[in-house]
């Protein structure tokens, strides 16, 4: 597995497809039109969370841009989100991103939604994988 890429994707035909390498080009809208077999994606501090046997797979970066300030304009990411949804559920696994003030990069938090809860309603549509 290449660990230098943010994720790597086995795909139902044992194809291989390796995400991009870094938050900011994902590389996830272009995983081919394929069942996603096993999804191995890389955490701040170097391991790897692995998930497999779900029906399909979501992914994206959360950032906030600074408005005013010394800062202004300047992109912080957040938090990463990489979602699996199987028989009604989806788990999410957020990923903490915060940097230099943060003491908690890396820290994941698991979360179980239904598939009708309105914030997996309001992802869009097109990431699902």
């Amino acid at each position: 597995m290449n660990t230098k890429a943010l994720f790597v994707a086995i795909l139902e035909d044992e194809t291989v497809f390796v995400g991009g390498k870094s938050y900011e080009k994902t590389l996830w809208l272009d995983i081919p039109n394929k069942k996603i077999k096993r999804l191995f994606y890389s955490l701040p501090d170097g391991d790897h969370l692995c998930l497999s046997l779900y029906d399909r797979y979501f992914h994206f970066v959360e950032a906030v841009t600074d408005i005013s300030g010394k800062n202004s304009g300047t992109v912080n990411l957040e938090h990463a989100y990489i979602l699996g949804e199987k028989e009604g559920k989806v788990i999410c696994y957020k990923i903490n991103l915060k940097q230099k003030i943060d003491k908690n990069i890396g820290n994941i938090e698991r979360i179980e939604y239904t598939t009708n809860d309105p914030f997996i309603l309001g992802l869009n549509k097109k990431g699902w994988r």
